[in-house]
């Protein structure tokens, strides 16, 4: 069982990540509804990283329920699910108006269409993590925003199902700064498609309880490495690796943190 240990830690993620983007792309082009891609790649996720997690888990103490489960089903139910239509419904109809009169203003789309759909993607992730980015570290030190982001930091170990536990106000306002500067740009639905996948299949594994060694991927991804140091007790080390889906703007900003002497901390959660 040693080669299966050793192909989930450095190959599970790449594989599962890089084939999701492949299948989204593939089904784009077969015409094929939105919702039905998004389930057709985050859901298949979601079962291949809850197997991981009984297979080769990082911390067996983290499979052991602290009575959590209930609570992270409503937080997904609300801050994931619910949250986000609702926001679809009220905000990005205003947010359409707006970008055809910036549209108009501007003589043409603020977005750079004539590019492949795969650079595209990229600078969709590039332009809106900057935003995340901020607005991220901000909760972090900024009392009345960390009082919501705080929810996030509550639990006392990391699995995937606690990704989706976050004040609904803080999901607000993440949807808003990467949503809305997408859309007034101009950004086609297919690219808010792709984004979606790219963020959904990450964040199941960002938070998840498995064993993962990244490499050099560490330098472009926001992956477990990464994030179990930010959740750490310590204000230090938790206030670091900012970004949600790529860590390209901590690296600018110098908010990179992944030692390499030590491992990332099992005892995680809020200090006080």
């Amino acid at each position: 069982m040693a080669w299966l240990r050793a192909a989930i830690t450095y190959g599970l993620f790449p594989t599962v990540f890089f084939s999701a983007l492949a299948l989204a792309f593939w089904m784009l082009g077969e015409g094929v509804q939105h919702s039905y891609i998004l389930s057709a790649t985050v859901l298949p996720a979601v079962v291949i990283v809850f197997a991981g997690e009984k297979l080769h888990p990082e911390h067996d103490v983290w499979n052991a329920s602290q009575s959590d489960v209930v609570t992270d089903a409503v937080h997904n139910l609300v801050s994931q699910m619910l949250l986000p239509e609702f926001l679809k419904v009220f905000l990005l109809g205003a947010m359409l108006a707006l970008a055809q009169h910036v549209s108009a203003w501007y003589g043409g789309t603020l977005w750079p269409a004539s590019l492949p759909l795969p650079i595209q993607l990229v600078f969709a992730m590039l332009f809106s993590q900057f935003w995340e980015y901020w607005a991220h570290r901000l909760a972090h030190t900024w009392p009345p925003l960390w009082r919501l982001h705080a929810t996030h930091h509550s639990p006392g170990r990391l699995y995937f199902f606690n990704a989706g536990r976050f004040h609904p106000l803080d999901t607000a306002i993440a949807y808003i700064v990467t949503t809305v500067p997408l859309v007034l740009m101009g950004a086609p639905d297919d690219i808010v498609l792709l984004y979606t996948v790219w963020a959904g299949v990450h964040g199941i594994f960002q938070h998840c309880n498995i064993r993962l060694r990244l490499g050099p991927l560490n330098y472009v991804f926001s992956m477990a490495e990464l994030h179990r140091w930010h959740h750490s007790r310590v204000l230090e080390e938790a206030n670091s690796n900012y970004g949600n889906n790529i860590i390209f703007w901590d690296l600018v900003f110098g908010t990179y943190f992944l030692p390499k002497d030590r491992e990332a901390p099992v005892d995680v959660g809020l200090s006080d």
